[in-house]
């Protein structure tokens, strides 16, 4: 009998390394399509994240180049302050979506007469810019999508950046959103970037 228990053994241990390195190959696969898979992912959050970023730089830079800014000043009396841009603009805007798609061009926007906080955004921007006053975009994001969630701006005011949120006539209240239903996201699934020409930075710490 000792000889046939041996022999069974041996089968048994045969079957066993088989089963082990079967596994082992499922395992290496397994992490290999786990691998291929975040890779994919992380490849598409970047290209999302990549497009966002380079949409809201070529406004700006349209809104920065010497054709918009002369376009934008002979739409302006005198040289209105920050604040004072608010009343012009609501004597030229309405705060309504175009059926037929968001305008991107101050001129073009002024032209259609209305827009929703993005539109108010870039021809306030646009109007600080014609009249030599620093300003830049400002837009909150859902980080998962990369698409805008809400869009203001910031002056450069007295050495530092204030918070202005042209289509709702607010100036320096930066905390104002954390009442908002996406606020409590903020520093999360929401973040926030400032856009100037030729450059991009993250504040979502000036607003949480």
């Amino acid at each position: 009998m000792g000889p046939v228990r041996n022999t069974r053994s041996a089968r048994k241990r045969r079957r066993t390394k088989r089963m082990l390195i079967a596994f082992s190959a499922m395992l290496v696969v397994a992490s290999l399509f786990a691998g291929l898979y975040y890779w994919s992912l992380q490849n598409a959050v970047d290209s999302a994240f990549q497009s966002f970023t380079g949409h809201y730089l070529d406004i700006m830079n349209n809104l920065n180049s010497s054709k918009t800014r002369t376009a934008m000043s002979s739409e302006l009396v005198g040289k209105p302050n920050f604040t004072d841009l608010f009343q012009w603009m609501y004597s030229r805007m309405t705060f309504g979506q175009d059926p037929a798609g968001w305008l991107e061009d101050p001129v073009d926007i002024l032209n259609d007469g209305k827009g929703i906080c993005e539109q108010f955004s870039i021809v306030y921007v646009s109007a600080c810019l014609a009249l030599g006053y620093q300003s830049r975009l400002v837009v909150a994001v859902n980080s998962s999508t990369w698409v805008f969630i809400h869009v203001w701006t910031e002056d450069y005011f007295n050495g530092s950046w204030v918070h202005v949120d042209p289509s709702d006539k607010v100036w320096n209240n930066p905390l104002r959103y954390l009442q908002w239903d996406w606020g409590k996201y903020i520093g999360s699934d929401v973040r926030i970037y400032a856009f100037e020409v030729g450059n991009y930075s993250e504040v979502t710490a000036t607003y949480k």
